[in-house]
C-alpha cells in the first residue's frame, strides 16, 4: 500500500520567461536557435521551475556556469561534486519528512530503493539514508541508475517483490527519486539541448509503502507493466560526456506515443480486463506539454483528469524520474478520491519503454 509520498525542491526558482532568455545569451548563437528556445518555451506548459544551480536568482553572487570572465562549462567532475552535495540534501529533507509525518519508526524500514539517473558517487544515496536515519544494517537496498523518467515505475516493480518478502508483517519500503538535471546544462544549440534546457528540472520525492493488514488508506499497487518498443534506442537516451551528461531527445516523441505507445497501453490494460473508461484517475509523465497531448488524445482522457499531470508540469518542469511521484502526490493530497477507484500511472524512458502501474484507492 502507497501511504504517503513527500516531496523537496531547491531554494532556487525560476520562470519560464526569465529561463528563456538567460537561455538565449547562452545558447542563441544564430536567430534560428533564438526562434527555436522561444518556441520551445511558448509550447512548453511550464511557468516556474526549480533548480540547485543558482544562476536564474538575478540576487545570486556565485553563479555555475559563469564567473567575471564570462559563461563556462564545468567538467563532470565539478557537476558530479554538486550533485553529491544537492541530492543529500534534498533527499535528507524529503525522508525526514515522510518519516515524521507518518510516525514511522526507522527500525520498521526493511527495504529501500533509490533512484537517480542525473549523477552517481559511492558510498551512495543508500548508504547516506541508512547512515542519517538509522535504518537498519540488515535492510535490502536497491539502486536504480539511468533509467530516465520511467525509473520510479521500475521502482514500483521492486516494491511488488519486496511487499512479498518483507521479513515482518508490519515492514515498509521506501523508495526515493531525486533528479538534478540543471547540472547537465548544454549550451551548443541543437534541437535536443534546446528542448532538454527548457523543460527539465531538480527534485526529490520519497514514497512510502507499507506492509502492515491493519493500514487500509491509501494507494494500492496492484501491477506493474513493462513494454520496450522495438528499434527505438535514438528517441531518449544519455551519454556521459567531458562536461556533464548529454541527452538524446528526439522530436519525434509525442508522435510516437500518439501512434505506437497509446495502442500498446490499451493492450495492457485488456490483458487486465480493464479499459480506459475504467481508469477513474490517470497519473501521467509530465515530460511536456506534447507527450501529455498525445496521451490524452490516444486514450481520450477528459480534461479533468488531466489535472494532476499538467499542475505538476506548470508549476515544475520535467524532474525526470521524481515526476510521476509529483504527480501521484498531487492525486492524493489534491484530489478527491473514493474507495476503489483505479488509478493508472504511465512514464517513458530510454529504450524507447513504457511503465505502467496499476493502483486501487483504499479509503
Amino acid at each position: 500500500m502507497l501511504i504517503d509520498i513527500t516531496t523537496a525542491s531547491p531554494p532556487f526558482v525560476v520562470d519560464q520567461k526569465t529561463a528563456t532568455e538567460e537561455l538565449k545569451k547562452r545558447m542563441a548563437v544564430t536567430p534560428v536557435a533564438g526562434r527555436m528556445i522561444d518556441m520551445a518555451s511558448n509550447h512548453s506548459g511550464i511557468s516556474t521551475r526549480y533548480f540547485v544551480i543558482p544562476d536564474g536568482d538575478m540576487a545570486a553572487e556565485k553563479k555555475f556556469y559563469s564567473n567575471s570572465d564570462g559563461y563556462f562549462s564545468p567538467d563532470t567532475k565539478t557537476r558530479m561534486t554538486e550533485y553529491e552535495r544537492w541530492s543529500k540534501e534534498l533527499t535528507g529533507n524529503a525522508v525526514a519528512e515522510i518519516l515524521s509525518t507518518n510516525n514511522v519508526d526507522a527500525s520498521t524500514i526493511d527495504r529501500l530503493i533509490t533512484i537517480s539517473c542525473t549523477g552517481f558517487f559511492a558510498p551512495g544515496l543508500d548508504y547516506y539514508l541508512i547512515d542519517r536515519f538509522k535504518f537498519p544494517a540488515s535492510i535490502k537496498r536497491t539502486n536504480i541508475g539511468f533509467m530516465g523518467c520511467a525509473a520510479s515505475l521500475i521502482g514500483f516493480n521492486t516494491v511488488l517483490e519486496s511487499m512479498s518478502q518483507l521479513r515482518s508483517a508490519n515492514g515498509k519500503t521506501l523508495l526515493v527519486s531525486v533528479e538534478l538535471c540543471s547540472l547537465h546544462l548544454q549550451t551548443e544549440p541543437t534541437r535536443d539541448n534546446i528542448l532538454a534546457n527548457m523543460i527539465f528540472a531538480d527534485g526529490c520525492a520519497a514514497a512510502l509503502f507499507d506492509n502492515s493488514p491493519s493500514t487500509t488508506n491509501g494507494l494500492e499497487l496492484l501491477s506493474t507493466s513493462s513494454y520496450l518498443f522495438k528499434d527505438s534506442a535514438e528517441y531518449m537516451g544519455w551519454k556521459i560526456g567531458n562536461s556533464g551528461f548529454e541527452m538524446l531527445l528526439s522530436s519525434e516523441l509525442p508522435k510516437i506515443i500518439l501512434n505506437d505507445a497509446a495502442p500498446v497501453l490499451k493492450n495492457i490494460l485488456a490483458q487486465q480486463d480493464l479499459s480506459p473508461d475504467q481508469i477513474t484517475h490517470w497519473a501521467l509523465h509530465p515530460g511536456g506539454r506534447a507527450i501529455l497531448d498525445s496521451l490524452q488524445n490516444g486514450m481520450n482522457i477528459s480534461d479533468e483528469k488531466m489535472i494532476p499531470s499538467r499542475t505538476v508540469l506548470k508549476n515544475f518542469g520535467n524532474l525526470s524520474s521524481a515526476s510521476i511521484l509529483f504527480v501521484l502526490k498531487e492525486l492524493m493530497k489534491n484530489t478527491a478520491l473514493q474507495n476503489g477507484e483505479l488509478v493508472c500511472a504511465v512514464a517513458f524512458g530510454p529504450g524507447l519503454t513504457m511503465e505502467v502501474a496499476i493502483l486501487k484507492v483504499r479509503t
